[in-house]
């Protein structure tokens, strides 16, 4: 025999009896595909309860009883909606009075202050609550029981009542009709709070006209998805958040608020599949309403909580998609403002409504710009960056911002930013939703007295749903990150960069067609890199193998080795990452991670790697020195194997390795510059300093390049010459460069004469016959460094 139930029980089960006509009725309809007759939806409830939540000191335990009773109602504690021994079940709404806890009343930084709560019963109130408030952290669409703030309640108001106006401007379903009859209960409570509230309502609206506020009603203007206004702190530029919520913190030490905040940043592709739905009021043909047309006056209630407690809905943001790897995504981060006394400008604050701004509209137009140029940086770029970037380092668990200023080539890549510098703290995907949910009873206060329970500022960001690139909103544009990660060619560092900062490069397209190299030879240099970029499919017999193009560029110093590696970067408009001897380290274990780091990011940029002064990476492996025969070995397996465009610039052919020649495809000699090629030379720079050819003939070049200087130095007394110049207040003319290039040349004597004596007194000194005693060692040494001096 089954057991007695109480009378709403045996009323709910009559008017399913009623709806069904037997207990296998419905099992039969679905089996056959009938569709069952409607069924009224249960009617709403529409009363309000008012109640105290207060600590008895009789039982010893938190209780209730209703607001203005003398006498304590032991009524048990609520539970979930519709169910058989929920004392409130009858009602639309509870609200709930907690009164402060007498225990802790003489206690310093006790919570002494009422706090209210709104208890949610009816779930036609639910769902209207759900589509205008959306998602707000610390709110659980499906706790039973749903307590809101009504302070929360308050600040929506505006947008209930347009929830509310569009209901009634649209033919609406029954459920809809149920859910207009509870939100006018609702909003007749507000009208109810907005005249108790009356003094504060009015000191608020007074403030905030003047633009204004104070910190005890700064509530007021931290409504949960306001556009706020806030500084970045690596670029010093003003960048949007939007908030989610504003938790008010008090500690016997300091009263603040954290702002849980949103913006859109980057993610990597591939790895944040993901689902974003967004729906507002729901029309009349809509999936869920179908579901909820459908079977038994119980089935299209819990339907009906179904899709209220469904995730992902946010009221106003239009019709939802389903992708799986996006671009963008929404990140999570938090601001502190501390507590101020009197009143302050709005816009003075940490961060402050967008409203509050001084040109608001010019600002949204700045931010929604600046959005459009750091969307279109999706990926990998080759760019030009001016000014300052960051990178951030912890030092004692605290993040510290070092800056650089930077005026070199960049490449944005965040991908590549991210697995080399694992341990960045960067933004990262939470792939759970674990924001404080309140999954059931009273929430905490607000008024927290332990001081470890205040959020740092310092938490890592966590981001959220994915953003597909195509649904990227003005608004969505306005809340973009205002820096990109990246790379600098010339610095050799990773970075935070301004987006601001960037600029599209200027490539110099004259400039390999100004090396002063024989023709054939820059004609076979220019066909060779055209071709490797062509990618003709020739591979080796082993996969992988052999697919670089190694250049070796050999000869003395200053006769245009390393500007034909750069001159070739600018042809094929691609980067140059150069690196140096001493950026891949003196062991071959320090050389083989540089190779494999500098080979790997190369490969995925498709630069061009110019390694400069390569020599002691290609001399001759001998019996006795194993570190260097290591290196040697380390240094042919990488080159066989890169994939790339490889410039080996060397000094000293004769002390190669016989490995390597075979590992090189073609290798150019630069010779000491004739006076011809020095002509050219001359005149390259003397118009790149601003002289013509009027100022400086024919004749008084012939006679500069009849000196015995390569291109380097003639570039170097180019530009010397220039700053003697400006420093007489002359225009640059034959005498600048004729008193430099003599300063240039009594040095280069010196060297020569010296390095002379420093060659013939370098071989160990073997003292004659007769002479071994320890003075005449010593009195010979010192008139050798004597000579030498």
């Amino acid at each position: 025999m089954r057991p007695y139930r109480d009378s709403s029980q045996r009323a709910r089960d009559s008017q399913k009896s009623q709806l069904l006509s037997g207990g296998e009725r419905e099992k039969d309809d679905v089996d056959s595909g009938v569709a069952e007759p409607q069924a009224p939806l249960p009617s709403p409830n529409l009363k309000i309860k008012r109640v105290d939540h207060f600590w008895s000191t009789w039982s010893k335990g938190w209780k209730y009883r209703n607001t203005g009773s003398s006498v304590v109602a032991e009524a048990v504690r609520p539970v979930g909606n519709g169910t058989d021994n929920d004392p409130w079940q009858n009602f639309c709404f509870v609200v709930v009075r907690k009164l402060p806890d007498p225990r802790t009343a003489d206690k310093p930084g006790a919570a002494g202050d009422i706090t209210f709560q709104i208890v949610v019963k009816s779930p036609y109130l639910l769902k209207a609550c759900k589509d205008v408030v959306g998602t707000v952290p610390g709110i659980s669409w499906t706790a039973e029981p749903l307590e809101l703030d009504p302070h929360l309640l308050l600040a929506f108001f505006p947008q209930f009542e347009q929830y509310e106006k569009a209901l009634r401007s649209k033919g609406r379903t029954p459920e809809e009709e149920h859910v207009l009859a509870t939100l006018t209960v609702l909003m007749d409570y507000f009208t109810y709070l907005r005249k108790d509230y009356r003094s504060t309502l009015a000191k608020i609206a007074s403030l905030k006209a003047s633009g204004e506020i104070t910190f005890d009603l700064l509530y007021a203007i931290l409504v949960p998805r306001t556009i706020l206004v806030t500084e970045c702190p690596v670029t010093g530029e003003p960048r949007a958040l939007q908030l989610l919520s504003a938790t008010k913190y008090e500690t016997s030490l300091c009263s603040l608020y954290v702002l849980l905040c949103e913006s859109v940043d980057s993610t990597e592709e591939g790895a944040y599949p993901g689902r974003v739905e967004s729906v507002a009021i729901p029309s009349s043909n809509s999936n869920a309403n179908r579901r909820t047309q459908r079977g038994s006056a119980r089935d299209r209630l819990a339907a009906l909580r179904a899709q209220a407690a469904s995730p992902g809905i946010i009221a106003g943001h239009g019709e939802g998609v389903t992708a799986g790897d996006r671009p963008f995504g929404r990140v999570q981060s938090k601001i502190v403002l501390g507590a101020f006394k009197g009143t302050e400008k709005i816009n003075t604050l940490e961060a402050y409504p967008i409203e509050y701004h001084a040109n608001p509209e010019a600002m949204k137009i700045l931010l929604l710009e600046r959005g459009r140029k750091w969307a279109s940086f999706k990926g990998i770029h080759h760019v030009h960056y001016e000014g300052t970037a960051a990178f951030a380092i912890s030092v004692n668990g605290r993040k510290k911002i070092i800056k650089y200023n930077v005026n070199s080539r960049i490449m944005v890549d965040r991908g590549n930013f991210i697995r080399l510098n694992p341990n960045y703290e960067l933004p990262v995907l939470s792939t759970t939703n674990n924001q404080n949910v309140v999954t059931g009873g009273m929430p905490p206060s607000s008024n927290q007295n332990a001081t470890d329970n205040v959020p740092t500022l310092d938490v890592g960001s966590k981001r959220k749903a994915p953003v597909d690139e195509v649904s990227l909103t003005e608004e969505e544009l306005i809340l973009a990150s205002p820096i990109v990660y990246g790379f600098s060619l010339s610095d050799k560092i990773w970075l935070e960069f301004n987006v601001e900062n960037i600029k599209p490069i200027v490539w110099n397209e004259e400039a390999f067609q100004g090396l002063v190299l024989a023709a054939d030879r820059k004609n076979l240099l220019r066909s060779l890199v055209d071709a490797h970029n062509a990618d003709l499919g020739f591979d080796d017999f082993v996969q992988g193998k052999g697919q670089g193009l190694i250049i070796n560029l050999f000869g003395p110093p200053g006769v245009g080795k390393t500007l034909s590696a750069e001159a070739t970067s600018e042809h094929v408009h691609r980067p140059l990452y150069v690196v140096g001897g001493g950026d891949l380290g003196t062991k071959a274990s320090e050389l083989d991670l540089a190779l494999e780091r500098v080979f790997d990011i190369a490969t995925s940029w498709k630069a061009i790697v110019l390694i400069d002064e390569a020599d002691v990476f290609l001399e001759r492996r001998s019996l006795h020195d194993l570190e260097r025969n290591a290196m040697v070995a380390v240094f042919l397996r990488h080159i066989e194997y890169y994939r790339g465009i490889l410039f080996l610039t060397t000094n000293r052919i004769t002390a190669f390795d016989e490995a390597f020649l075979s590992r090189i495809h073609v290798a150019l000699h630069f010779g000491e510059l004739t006076t011809s090629a020095k002509t050219q030379v001359w005149r390259a720079f003397l118009h790149k300093a601003g002289v013509s050819d009027s100022d400086v003939g024919e004749d008084q070049v012939q006679e500069l390049a009849k000196r015995e200087i390569n291109g380097r130095q003639i570039k170097n007394a180019c530009r010397t010459a220039k700053s003697l110049a400006y420093s007489r207040g002359e225009p640059l003319g034959v005498v600048h460069l004729a008193e430099t290039l003599d300063a240039m040349e009594e040095f280069t004597v010196r060297w020569e004469r010296t390095s002379r004596i420093v060659s013939d007194y370098d071989q160990p000194f073997i003292p004659p016959t007769g002479c071994l005693n320890s003075c005449a060692w010593i009195v010979t040494q010192h008139a050798l460094s004597c000579v030498i001096k």
